[in-house]
């Protein structure tokens, strides 16, 4: 992939105005919760909302964090590029990282500071349940280098490397593991609150150890992203599950940042292993079936998005869009349907 792709320039001002204000918010909320506004913003602006909708919508999530105390910034970086990769995952160090990625990115850009951090921040893509990278993508799509830095931020506070599961021969092809990973995932079980707890845990599991170093690479990393995403949709529709939501979501996010990775046969193990323990924490059955309503129209689906307070719904909606304009209609609108029904 080229790291060369120019970033897209959204100069909406009400979108910027937002996403500077949200940049005084913490990153979480509650119990380890992340801060979905501006994910959310950014979606509800690429769905049609109007100045007015984007401020309404603010100031309902802000409430949120009342109570809260506003984020710890460090007054300046001195930090090295070994002193903040050996902070990734570290408790404590949320305003070190948002000051050394201001920093970053302020001096080198932002489509330089993406060439220079991913490859260190991908092997941890599934810190806090997908959010840092779906919240990177969603920075980088809104052209706003604040919040991307804070995007990188949170994505090294809570870097999640997984555990390597041991490589399988022979591997198989993606149809086959498919069918494997369907069959065998109802054998686990996780009564952890959080998704990234479950998945975490999944890592211990039988069916993680026999399936996630199981699978026989692609052509390229564009390939595997969409033959994974075609199956989380496909999950998606059989029943909404909250967790496959996140599966649909982070993968779109990267997909979006695709041209600042570097394709490679570790970059898709990654990859692979963080949906194995995803699919695992998601608890879907094969039993599981939707009762499918009549498909709605995308604008009707949108309206219904644009109304919403719900900021898993409003992300929802707005990927399954963004994929089926990249992959084709396919299940994406069915899926949208049904969290718009529920």
């Amino acid at each position: 992939m080229s790291s060369n792709q120019p970033i897209p320039r959204d100069t909406n001002a009400q979108l910027h105005e937002l996403l500077d204000e949200n940049l005084q918010l913490p990153p979480e909320y509650q119990a380890h919760l992340s801060n979905h506004l501006p994910m959310a913003l950014h979606s509800l602006h690429c769905l049609g909302a109007s100045p007015q909708r984007l401020r309404e919508f603010y100031a309902v999530y802000a409430r949120r964090f009342q109570g809260q105390s506003p984020p710890d910034f460090a007054r300046e970086s001195l930090l090295s590029v070994s002193d903040w990769r050996r902070l990734r995952g570290q408790p404590d160090a949320y305003p070190s990282l948002l000051a050394y990625f201001n920093e970053l990115v302020g001096r080198s850009g932002m489509e330089n500071a993406l060439h220079v951090v991913l490859p260190d921040l991908l092997p941890g893509v599934a810190a806090a349940a997908f959010h840092g990278v779906i919240r990177t993508a969603h920075a980088v799509q809104a052209a706003h280098a604040g919040e991307l830095a804070a995007a990188l931020a949170y994505w090294a506070w809570r870097w999640q490397p997984l555990a390597a599961p041991p490589v399988a021969e022979p591997l198989i092809s993606f149809d086959s593991w498919a069918k494997l990973l369907i069959e065998k995932a109802p054998g686990w079980h996780s009564e952890g609150q959080l998704i990234s707890i479950r998945m975490n845990e999944a890592c211990r599991s039988s069916a993680y150890l026999a399936l996630a170093g199981a699978l026989m690479p692609a052509a390229t990393i564009e390939t595997r992203i969409a033959d994974l995403a075609a199956l989380a949709v496909d999950r998606y529709v059989l029943k909404p599950n909250f967790t496959v939501l996140h599966m649909i979501t982070g993968l779109r996010a990267l997909r979006t940042l695709l041209p600042w990775m570097q394709d490679s046969e570790t970059l898709q193990a990654i990859v692979v292993h963080c949906f194995v323990a995803a699919y695992l924490a998601a608890r879907v059955t094969p039993s599981d079936r939707a009762n499918m309503p009549k498909t709605k129209s995308w604008s009707d689906v949108i309206k219904t998005a644009l109304a919403s307070d719900d900021e898993h719904l409003i992300k929802l909606v707005h990927a399954c869009r963004d994929e089926a304009a990249r992959y084709g209609e396919g299940q994406y609108l069915r899926a949208a349907t049904l969290a718009t029904n529920s």
